[in-house]
């Protein structure tokens, strides 16, 4: 009864370690927008861990470094993504993605103080985090050495706003380089 049992444990352990799907390919992608670093200055980053040749999961962080000319408020936004690829290379090519994107953002609001003879107006700073979801689309192509380039661009909507504000629309943008290890 023993062998029997001996030679089953091995014929399943053999079939589950011919079921696996083993793959020589890099699975982490790290990247970096240089373009919003200089001209914004923004940093924008982004990992992605690749699930099969035809998908991947990751998180996008943007975070504005001055906003002293910044009009919309934006502070930071992280999103977490769902990636899939229609190309020919292992998750390279033309992609499609969902995204959940939860923005930060310094709002307020003037307040204003009406009364015999005298007028008063002062600024009430107020900081909005708010979650919403997007769609967004773009390429990725893989050079030699693991060098990867990327070009995106995506909208959200952007719900919990108040109704005071008017930026309920957020977008996601990628012009980036970076490896994969």
């Amino acid at each position: 009864m023993k062998e029997i049992l001996l030679i089953a444990a091995f014929g399943a352990g053999f079939l589950s370690v011919q079921g696996q799907e083993m793959s020589g390919e890099r699975q982490n992608d790290v990247m970096i927008s240089p373009i919003e670093l200089i001209a914004g200055p923004a940093l924008n980053i982004s990992y992605e861990r690749l699930l099969n040749e035809n998908s991947g999961i990751g998180v996008n962080v943007a975070y504005l470094l001055d906003n002293a000319g910044d009009d919309s408020g934006l502070q930071s936004q992280i999103s977490p993504y769902y990636r899939m690829y229609f190309g020919k290379k292992y998750a390279s090519g033309f992609f499609v993605e969902g995204f959940v994107p939860i923005t930060t953002s310094n709002d307020g609001r003037y307040n204003y103080n009406v009364g015999p003879g005298y007028f008063e107006s002062y600024f009430v700073p107020e900081k909005n985090t708010t979650v919403g979801i997007g769609v967004s689309f773009g390429g990725k192509w893989v050079a030699r050495k693991n060098i990867i380039f990327e070009a995106s661009i995506g909208i959200a909507r952007r719900f919990g706003m108040d109704s005071d504000y008017d930026s309920a629309i957020t977008g996601k943008g990628m012009l980036g380089i970076g490896y994969r290890f």
